[in-house]
């Protein structure tokens, strides 16, 4: 093989001593390992003078295994007394005040500089990831509260905290230099379009905090929130620029590259200690070094000495996410990319080759981090990728130029800031589009096994990869690259089914849908014309918007809400910001209105009626629901849909429970009709005296698959049975159509849908 692998021992040790705490017993094993391989190593040999022997790579590995754990018994050790969920009244401080806080709620990472215990402060560094509903403000240092601990099972950090008291600043931050620059780029940013405005900073020096959940979830769900996190592109543009610059001062070779160092290390200090800056700016600097010295390149090598380096210098890294992104991306360039691109130019150009062997070698070394921190991936995020990659080196070319603009000739950088803030608005647009595609987010196996089964596909698919280039033998070779493509074809056969981009189309004359979202309510009544009613939006972020527009409905002249648990009413917001168009907003008497803006109360014995369609609220009486539980306010609707053979009658009562539904239909009695609702997606609490009554035809489940309630429940199964009724369950069929013909209801199961 041409590539010396030797490095990715000494990384895989240090990583290794760095994750695990290795105890002291073992730490000596493992010296005593390496000594006895030493001394093997170093016995005569009577094998080619050029030939390594087998254990070359073993005593690489323990020697970073060795150096990393030693370095961490130097360390001063400090824990919080006790394992399990604590209180403790703390001084602590956010690692990064700049993009950590605000007025508002914050979230980050932080340190506990001392605790109270014993009547007395004892000064610890431990480090947590806090959350704060106070706010605190942005310049704030230390601050004291106090803190509701529970014990991380891993990370870079140790405790989960929440303030659970006001904090009280003792310290404060002075700004820096990079800070001022900082403020005055956001500044005058001011005029750009909103994704502009708040991916700029992030694609240039890291900083996401302008970034808003939707924006953030966006970028994640699109497979580009990489993009708005310092990469080696970055210190590679900025060296190039320096290098340019030097050159045409005839700067000599040695101080030219002293500078370049330099003006690395300012820009890390300017973004600021993220492990991908940190992964960065050491590998850039190496690889200056190695050039100055006449040893070349050597990326893999390189990348493997600053990883290492990063590790004994900080173990904690081991543990972050980010360095690990940062260190697996790439090193999936630096050994799939050249073997990915070789394939790709027989069917691509060769820039289109080279751009898409760089995207999937990224993902493929990064696909275990990912599905550990989303238990989902990103199914578009290869055509995204590449559709943005053209516009980067642009914005970040000119964005560094107007960053360094913004204070000696600020007029000239607000009109050039436009440059790069249209590409960057671009992308935040590309984002979004995607990021609503069906199946923008494929689900993937939760879990260990999940993050083992992503293990395995990436650790097989980059050996296959690897040995296709690599190996010598041309049947290895051969072998290698066609076991890669049959992998490739059955992973694509399972991840990107067929309906995901082909659907039967639904046929107009449906009545009734009930919507597939998870553990909640979401029903649909068909007016025609692309007009509906909605009963229920289901929980947030649950698929309402997905299947309105697979029902064709881009109407909503009447939403019912039942009552205001999130399963119910979570998704109003984005029902709200959609582009479909809503007419009457409609509650019970005990729904607080403060809670939807324009909502209206319908009192019992309401009825209306529209085309072929009518209601008549049953309940919930106004006296009884002032002070009931949300449970047992849910707005109770009788609908009636005339056809051409008579009356169908649909009867839904959202949670309401037994009791209160008891009383409700000794008030009002009610006759069978065709169709029931179960309450409370068919929980034991909905009661089965409403089935009894109502004796239906079809009762209808909504209830989310494997859910840990246990819905429906069996007694509720058994009525069922008990009357007659056929059960229609969304956690086994998916979205269902109903549809009303002269012979009867007929059930149209739809699937579940492809978020």
């Amino acid at each position: 093989m041409n590539t010396d692998f030797r490095g990715l021992w000494l990384l895989g040790g240090a990583w290794t001593a760095a994750y695990f705490t290795l105890p002291v017993w073992l730490l000596w094993v493992l010296s005593a390992l390496m000594a006895i391989l030493l001394f093997l190593l170093l016995r005569p040999r009577h094998d080619r003078a050029y030939a390594a022997p087998w254990f070359t790579g073993p005593i690489i590995l323990l020697l970073g295994v060795v150096a990393v754990s030693s370095l961490a018994f130097t360390d001063p050790q400090c824990q919080l007394p006790g394992a399990g969920e604590q209180q403790r009244r703390a001084v602590v401080r956010f690692e990064d005040p700049a993009t950590a806080q605000g007025q508002g709620a914050a979230a980050g990472r932080a340190e506990i500089q001392r605790y109270w215990a014993n009547g007395q402060w004892v000064p610890c560094r431990v480090p947590v990831f806090l959350t704060i509903d106070f706010g605190v403000p942005a310049t704030a240092g230390e601050f004291e509260t106090i803190l509701d601990l529970e014990a991380a099972a891993a990370g870079a950090f140790d405790w989960w905290a929440h303030a659970a008291s006001e904090p009280q600043v003792s310290s404060w931050v002075e700004p820096t230099a990079a800070d001022y620059l900082k403020e005055r780029f956001t500044q005058g940013l001011r005029g750009l379009p909103d994704n502009a405005q708040a991916l700029l900073p992030g694609m240039l020096y890291g900083d996401r905090s302008g970034q808003d959940e939707a924006l953030s979830e966006a970028m994640r769900s699109s497979g580009l929130s990489h993009l708005t996190a310092v990469s080696g592109s970055n210190i590679a543009l900025i060296g190039a620029i320096v290098l340019v610059l030097l050159r045409l001062f005839s700067v000599p070779r040695a101080p030219s590259a002293i500078l370049m160092i330099g003006v690395v290390g300012l820009f890390a200090w300017f973004a600021g200690p993220d492990p991908s800056v940190l992964r960065a700016s050491l590998m850039g600097s190496i690889a200056v070094i190695s050039v100055l010295l006449g040893r070349g390149q050597g990326s893999l090598g390189i990348l493997c000495l600053s990883g290492t380096a990063l590790l004994a210098i900080d173990r904690s890294l081991g543990a972050e996410p980010a360095f690990a992104l940062s260190m697996l991306a790439t090193l999936g360039i630096i050994m799939l990319a050249p073997a990915l691109t070789e394939i790709l130019l027989h069917i691509f150009p060769a820039w289109f080759a080279q751009l898409t062997a760089i995207c999937c070698a990224a993902q493929f070394t990064c696909l275990p981090v990912v599905i550990a921190l989303n238990s989902d991936f990103s199914l578009y995020s290869l055509p995204a990728n590449l559709v943005v990659a053209p516009l980067l080196p642009l914005i970040t070319a000119l964005g560094m130029a107007c960053l360094l603009l913004c204070t000696p000739w600020p007029a000239l950088e607000s009109v050039l800031i436009w440059v790069p803030g249209l590409p960057a608005e671009a992308i935040g647009q590309v984002a979004h589009f995607v990021s609503g595609l069906p199946g923008a987010a494929r689900p993937w196996p939760e879990g260990l096994p999940g993050i083992v089964l992503a293990v395995m596909l990436s650790l097989v698919l980059c050996t296959l990869l690897v040995l296709g280039r690599e190996t010598e033998r041309l049947r290895v070779r051969q072998v290698s690259l066609s076991v890669l493509g049959a992998i490739l074809v059955f992973a694509v056969a399972l991840v990107l089914p067929a309906t995901l981009f082909y659907r039967e189309d639904i046929a107009p004359h449906w009545s009734i849908a009930m919507c597939d979202v998870g553990q909640g309510d979401a029903f649909v009544i068909n007016l025609g014309d692309s007009e509906g009613w909605l009963i229920d939006t289901g929980p947030p972020e649950s698929g309402l918007l997905l299947c309105l527009e697979r029902l064709g409905i881009s109407t909503l002249s009447k939403v019912f809400i039942t009552h205001t648990h999130s399963d119910h009413f979570g998704a109003v917001g984005e029902l709200e910001n959609s582009h479909v168009k809503i007419g009457e907003r409609l509650v019970s008497t005990g729904f607080d209105l403060e809670l939807w803006p324009g909502a209206r109360a319908l009192e019992p014995g309401t009825r209306q009626a529209a085309r072929q369609v009518g209601f008549e609220v049953v309940g919930p009486e106004a006296r009884f629901a002032k002070y009931a539980e949300p449970n047992d306010t849910s707005l109770v609707i009788r609908f009636s849909f005339s056809t051409g053979s008579g009356t169908i009658d649909l009867f839904t009562a959202g949670d309401m429970e037994t009791e209160a539904m008891d009383r409700l239909l000794r008030l009002h009695p009610q006759g069978h009709a065709a169709i029931l609702k179960a309450s409370h997606h068919g929980a034991r609490n909905g009661g089965t005296e409403i089935i009894e009554q109502i004796r239906p035809q079809i009762l209808l489940v909504s209830a989310g698959k494997d859910n840990s309630y246990g819905h429906p429940h069996p007694e509720t199964l058994a009525m069922a049975q008990q009357v007659g009724a056929t059960v229609i369950r969304t956690d086994q069929s998916g979205t269902v159509l109903l549809t009303f013909t002269s012979q009867g209801v007929l059930g149209t199961a739809l699937g579940t849908p492809v978020r």
